[in-house]
């Protein structure tokens, strides 16, 4: 059968190429097959130019001859010193991003990798994989539907399915719009995926402290510094973050920080994504010099590609999910299907992972987790001049959410840090410093290893006399203490 089909594809490529030679003659151009290759879907056919031909007209061409012969797909590529023509009779179909993630050869293919991406299928059908902890950055862009989306849910999906949480967090900002949300609540997240513009300048400028930190760490305990994770930032509509901003002083900081992450994250395991649906010079802001790493969907206007890729052509692609990725790896630019995934999908392979994780992660203390409520009042508010008020209003709040937990626990047999992370939505330092202070208190007994903590009170009456003022004082009643412990029936 095998045979059967071979010898079927070889008198379709052979008729195919025949009919290629004849159609590009009609138009004056002249070339010659050298050499053909039949595959399942494509073919490709080595041309040699004949009779003062020049490759730009057979480019010229290219869309005349695929018209005349109905194919739906019909491409060239050179190739060092060689020129290939690849032709479809029948539409092409490429595995979806969750089957290539599944295949056991892709799996051993990316533990070598620190994160590993799965872009797309090249012209002659092979998956394209890449590492963007080697880029160290990306820049990523494209026109409204044109797959820019698609393309970095393919990157987080290929990351998350690939990599633990102990190896990999994200950062996701995603202002003015949804695309990330499918994300929210998976465990590698710092911090619940941010859509206020106000919080994301708070995040970015704090992840300059934390880059300090690992740079500072490298030099003084190296060992300990292999063992922190990966931090992926993304940025989604990267120009929308700056769309409105009056205050010069906000923006330039927040231009610094984003600055100092693509000169000097590399130094820190830190690797910044940055998405833009029509990127200028103008708009992007900072220096795109340092991200080495580009990928061009369809692009409204020639000189959004040249932003992109510092060359025109993306305004010429399909659209549908078709690119042009550029990065050190390779020399100049290559064309790529890109890879697919679907809402459906994505929701699938996130209920998955939740799933997953809560079986088998168990955080080792060296994720890094951002607490949005503490960056309520710092951040800018510190270059803006931090009022009195603010600084009440923050210690209030840090009561409030102890007074929370503490009720909480209350009604438990065991707690753990993961446990209050979960339940209250904050972040590892914050649930570490309730969880000292309920220890401190005699709530709960002293750390063992890595298992919960065992919860030590029973009734109101275990509670100490400080923490019964304490917490009169602040407006919890007794009948409050007796419905956290669930004696009240």
């Amino acid at each position: 059968m095998k045979d059967i089909m071979k010898l079927v594809f070889e008198r379709e490529a052979k008729a195919l190429g025949e009919d290629i030679v004849k159609a590009f003659k009609q138009y004056h151009v002249n070339i010659n097959i050298a050499n053909w290759q039949a595959m399942s879907d494509r073919m490709i056919f080595e041309i040699k130019l004949r009779k003062n031909t020049r490759e730009v007209q057979v480019r010229e061409r290219m869309s005349d001859v695929q018209q005349r012969l109905k194919l739906p797909f019909f491409q060239i590529v050179k190739f060092e010193f060689s020129i290939f023509i690849i032709a479809a009779k029948h539409k092409m179909t490429h595995p979806a991003l969750l089957q290539i993630l599944s295949d056991p050869e892709w799996r051993e293919h990316s533990k070598g990798m620190s994160l590993p991406y799965v872009v797309g299928h090249d012209e002659v059908g092979t998956v394209v994989t890449v590492d963007v902890g080697q880029f160290p950055h990306l820049l990523l862009a494209g026109a409204s539907n044109s797959g820019k989306t698609v393309g970095l849910h393919s990157l987080l999906t290929s990351i998350i399915h690939s990599k633990l949480p102990s190896q990999v967090n994200l950062i996701l900002i995603d202002v003015g719009a949804s695309d990330l949300v499918p994300f929210n609540g998976i465990p590698y997240l710092s911090c619940p995926v941010v859509s206020d513009r106000q919080t994301a300048y708070q995040v970015l400028i704090s992840l300059l402290d934390e880059m300090e930190r690992r740079i500072k760490l490298q030099s003084l305990d190296s060992e300990l510094y292999d063992q922190l994770p990966r931090l992926v930032i993304v940025v989604d509509e990267f120009p929308a973050l700056f769309a409105g901003m009056e205050d010069k002083r906000t923006s330039k900081v927040v231009i610094n920080a984003v600055s100092g992450l693509l000169q000097r994250g590399r130094h820190a395991k830190i690797h910044v994504v940055l998405a833009a649906q029509n990127p200028t010079i103008q708009n992007m802001k900072v220096d795109l010099g340092n991200i080495t790493a580009r990928i061009a969907f369809k692009c409204a206007k020639k000189n959004f590609s040249e932003t992109i890729i510092g060359a025109g052509g993306a305004e010429n692609l399909s659209g549908k999910g078709e690119l042009y990725f550029k990065s050190p790896q390779y020399e100049g630019l290559i064309r790529i299907q890109g890879i697919f995934i679907s809402p459906e999908e994505i929701q699938q392979e996130v209920s998955r992972i939740k799933s997953r994780m809560e079986a088998i992660y168990h955080d080792n203390g060296l994720k890094f987790t951002i607490d949005i409520d503490d960056l309520q009042y710092t951040g800018l508010n510190v270059l803006q001049g931090s009022s009195v008020s603010s600084q009440e209003r923050k210690a209030d709040n840090n009561v409030q959410m102890f007074i929370h937990a503490l009720l909480w626990t209350l009604g438990q047999r065991t707690i753990s840090c993961n446990l209050l992370m979960s339940k209250f939505s904050i972040g590892w330092k914050r649930a570490k410093k309730i969880m000292d202070r309920l220890n401190g208190l005699g709530i709960v007994e002293d750390l063992d290893s890595k298992l919960s903590r065992r919860v030590l009170v029973s009734f109101p009456d275990d509670l100490p006399e400080e923490l019964l003022e304490f917490l009169s004082n602040h407006g919890v009643a007794f009948d409050d203490l007796i419905n956290a412990f669930g004696l009240d029936d």
